[in-house]
């Protein structure tokens, strides 16, 4: 996985850090669920007492579990629970219900974290057209989009935990 260094690794247990840095670069479309992610988190989620549902929703998507992913974002009624349900519909390939979520999002500090670090991010709707248009054609931007698509899910996570 392309290591950016955003998450602020003093504030995640060596469990937690392990699990998302073992995790597979995560596809743009729906792709399928990493069982080894998959396990790691059950395995985890044992032994957490307490983890917010916006993280948990978005570890699932690092899973690639977008039903587990979506059955959680979807009763977090949150500008940050409605940018986690974007994702996943972007993931699999509902681009209209992501644009959808993506307006309940509103503003997000996320996005403007995303603005300010990557020039080649201008606004979630254009990053959703992008995604939109590099499935369909099997473009060369996929690696780019990945790379922008995992500082996202980490600024996201960081800003949920």
């Amino acid at each position: 996985m392309p290591n950016i260094e955003l998450i602020p690794t003093e504030r995640l247990n060596d469990q937690l850090r392990g699990l998302i840095e073992a995790a597979p670069v995560m596809s743009l479309d729906e792709g399928t669920v990493d069982a080894a992610t998959a396990q790691a988190l059950a395995n985890w989620l044992k032994a957490e007492q307490q983890i917010s549902r916006a993280c948990l929703a978005g570890l699932w998507l690092l899973a690639g579990d977008l039903e587990r992913s979506h059955e959680i974002s979807q009763k977090i009624d949150s500008a940050d629970g409605s940018f986690w349900h974007s994702i996943m519909h972007r993931r699999e390939g509902d681009y209209d219900n992501a644009r959808y979520w993506l307006r309940r999002v509103g503003s997000h500090s996320v996005i403007d974290q995303l603005i300010d670090q990557s020039s080649d991010f201008r606004s979630p709707f254009e990053f959703l057209s992008r995604v939109e248009q590099a499935v369909a054609k099997q473009s060369k931007q996929h690696e780019l989009l990945k790379h922008i698509q995992w500082m996202e899910w980490q600024l996201l996570f960081v800003h949920c935990w």
